[in-house]
């Protein structure tokens, strides 16, 4: 590995094979001065925070503890007055999708690319007064919590709690009975890494508390069968029925017989096959939990020749599949090109003028579509 190449495990003697194999999904780990100032200082700060849950479009909320078991919830866009009325108050800022609408914060991906990028979900950045939180609970993502300044206490259990009791009366999903096994105090550049379903709770040790957290979530087995037998479904015609099976003696006129199930069974099976399966999966997971945004084609031209590259519009998530053919996920399309294009930009995500030139014509027709429909931009 490069000496300058970014790395979470620098400042441990942990390797990245070493946590995939004991921690990711499965228990917490705590790096310790995983991260210089320096590194973190492309993050928005508390009060480039407060601007960013101004905006109509990006979605914010601001928590208030009122007692160990009384929060407020209120959702944004806010006004730069609304946060003078909190002095009174114990509040947590909380905006999503930063890394959409602040694109340099996804600089700080690069440390994390160990992990399939195709799970990723958002960057969500939190801060507020001392005291600030969202109270103890648990969420279905594996979550990497940078403090990027100040402090933010951490405590957190080692066991998976599945369908938890709640507080009753909380707009937010809180924990009835929370019990730590750790505590920790993160300073700026620790991270600390939880998967699924394991209780937490932060509370915000000082002022200028800032922490990143960047979010991983994968798809539940229901909302996977939910979209691939709707991607079925779509795609048969209603002259496609049930037919009933042949019996040699009538069945009684309520009677649902084993016939009559194993017959579904064979509609089911023969409506899946690897392909179709390949197909809507690349489809499903290039716009899972992907915001829409409208992209702006009309500063868009076919010219690319002259340029210095191409990356992915911060909005576009990209993945891909590789048999005997590649095929590109985008936003929800697909496309066929070459390994080489879809590797570009699902894993470096951007494509530099000397790779360009070197792309087939099936390729460079590609990317010129994707520039002008707004899924890749200009490097500057």
């Amino acid at each position: 590995m490069p000496l300058n190449k970014p790395s979470l495990f620098k400042q441990t003697t942990l390797s990245k094979e070493n946590f995939l194999n004991e921690y990711w999904h499965k228990k917490p780990f705590l790096f310790k001065d995983a991260f210089t100032s320096q590194q973190l200082s492309f993050l928005p700060n508390k009060e480039e925070l407060i601007k960013l849950s101004c905006h109509p479009d990006i979605q914010s909320r601001i928590v208030t503890k009122n007692s160990e078991t009384e929060y407020d919830v209120e959702i944004g866009p806010f006004e730069k007055e609304d946060f003078t009325e909190l002095d009174d108050f114990t509040w947590n800022l909380l905006v999503s999708d930063v890394d959409k609408w602040h694109p340099d914060s996804q600089k700080i991906l690069k440390y994390f690319d160990f992990i399939r990028n195709w799970i990723f979900d958002d960057i969500m950045i939190s801060t507020g007064s001392i005291g600030g939180t969202v109270g103890p609970h648990t969420d279905h993502y594996d979550v990497f919590l940078i403090q990027v300044t100040g402090q933010r206490q951490w405590m957190f259990g080692h066991s998976k709690i599945y369908n938890p009791e709640l507080l009753s009366d909380v707009e937010l999903k809180l924990l009835n009975q929370f019990n730590a096994d750790e505590d920790y105090t993160l300073n700026p550049g620790d991270v600390l890494y939880l998967p699924p379903e394991v209780a937490h709770y932060g509370i915000a040790a000082s002022d200028d508390c800032v922490t990143c957290s960047i979010g991983m979530r994968t798809p539940s087995v229901a909302e996977l069968l939910t979209d691939f037998i709707d991607n079925i479904a779509q795609n048969l015609s209603e002259n496609n029925r049930f037919e009933e099976p042949e019996f040699n003696q009538q069945p009684a006129i309520g009677q649902i017989t084993q016939q009559d199930i194993e017959k579904v069974k064979k509609i089911i099976v023969d409506n899946i096959d690897s392909e179709n399966i390949t197909q809507w999966l690349g489809q499903y997971l290039s716009s899972y939990r992907n915001i829409f945004h409208e992209f702006n084609q009309t500063k868009q031209s076919s010219a690319i020749d002259s340029i210095k590259g191409l990356y992915l519009n911060s909005f576009t998530k990209a993945c891909y599949f590789t048999d005997k053919e590649t095929t590109l996920f985008i936003n929800g399309d697909s496309h066929p090109c070459s390994l080489k294009l879809a590797e570009l930009l699902c894993n470096d995500k951007q494509i530099l003028a000397n790779d360009l030139h070197k792309l087939n014509t099936k390729d460079k027709d590609l990317v010129k579509q994707l520039y002008q429909n707004g899924a890749l931009e200009k490097l500057n």
